[in-house]
């Protein structure tokens, strides 16, 4: 039988199902409704199937569904693009569910020169689960100088991000909106859960921050998802202050992913960020 790490189907179907309020599909919001949002007979109706079988689904006791019930289910239920991926993903067989996980942990050279290069854009190299394999001075001047540089070299060392931004209070403390930080980091690591259900170390970095972070598992249970690939943050930096920058995450051929933050030109988040790479230069000159 088929071992699901991270994800349950029945259970994600059950939380996007009492978040739609009838009234926003045109059915009546009164009577003895026990639970918030759509019955399941009224879910079953307006994705076109049985009642028996949507329960069977939503009770786990039928562990996929063919990717058009999927999809009707997500059109019933409003599911946004990444929400309707993830259902996709956690709602069909893995395919080669005991193949290992791919090494993604190695950054090719070409790879390391592109992210030293980036002199006034703060760049890192992360794998699917939010190691940082590499990063270039200005990210780690921005986000953990506190840490050692040469840290993402070394396994045993790695900073994570989303680790650091639930169990480190420095990190933390950089973020001017933290909670709408933090909802970002679980709906990601949700939304990248589906894709890699048979990942022991993925499973193991979401069970020690359900363990370590009352926050943090309070929001996966919430199992809301989202795919962050670009976007803006507020920092509240204790060298240069107020921060607000750009980023933007790339795929990498190797299967890791391009992290960068830069700041709008000519702005004066320009100026700070710069103001952190002079004072970068200064503390390499000493």
């Amino acid at each position: 039988m088929e071992h699901i790490v991270n994800t349950d189907l029945g259970s994600y179907l059950r939380q996007m199902r009492e978040r739609v309020r009838p009234e926003q599909m045109g059915l009546r919001s009164g009577g003895s409704r026990r639970v918030p949002g759509l019955r399941r007979e009224e879910v079953a109706a307006l994705a076109g199937v049985s009642q028996t079988y949507y329960t069977r689904l939503e009770q786990s006791q039928t562990a996929h569904a063919s990717p058009q019930v999927l999809l009707s289910i997500a059109r019933a239920l409003q599911l946004s693009a990444d929400e309707r991926d993830y259902l996709l993903k956690i709602g069909t067989p893995v395919q080669n569910p005991h193949e290992p996980a791919p090494r993604d942990d190695q950054v090719s050279p070409y790879t390391r020169m592109l992210v030293e290069s980036l002199g006034n854009v703060a760049a890192a190299v992360l794998n699917y689960r939010c190691d940082i394999l590499s990063w270039n001075s200005l990210y780690h001047r921005l986000f953990a100088p506190h840490l050692d540089f040469e840290a993402p070299e070394h396994a045993a060392q790695r900073p994570n991000i989303i680790k650091m931004n639930f169990l480190d209070d420095d990190v933390r403390a950089l973020y001017a909106d933290w909670a709408t930080e933090s909802e970002s980091n679980v709906t990601y690591l949700r939304f990248i859960s589906g894709s890699h259900r048979h990942d022991p170390l993925l499973a193991e970095l979401i069970g020690e921050l359900t363990i370590q972070s009352e926050e943090f598992a309070a929001q996966w249970c919430r199992q809301r998802v989202s795919n962050c690939i670009e976007g803006t943050k507020l920092f509240d930096h204790p060298v240069v202050g107020e921060l607000e920058l750009m980023y933007q995450s790339a795929d990498l051929q190797d299967g890791n992913i391009l992290k960068f933050y830069h700041a709008e030109p000519d702005s004066p988040h320009e100026a700070a960020l710069q103001l952190l790479t002079m004072d970068l230069n200064s503390v390499h000159q000493r």
